[in-house]
């Protein structure tokens, strides 16, 4: 699984999982469906974690996580 190396602060583990799972091509809805959360869960983990990252999209987020 893609993880970032080193999250920076405040990025908790289950974001982190998320981030992981959606730089994979997972919707928000597979992500929670594998999770067993809901897609609304999975999406404020994501709006936290866009937050702290200082990006605004899973495109984003998916970038980072690959570099």
């Amino acid at each position: 699984m893609v993880q970032l190396d080193e999250p920076p602060p405040g990025v908790t583990a289950r974001q982190q999982e998320i981030l992981a799972l959606v730089a994979r091509g997972f919707s928000n809805a597979a992500v929670a469906d594998r999770l067993g959360i809901s897609p609304r869960t999975v999406q404020k983990h994501l709006e936290r974690a866009y937050r702290t990252l200082g990006i605004s999209n899973r495109s984003q987020a998916a970038a980072l996580l690959w570099e």
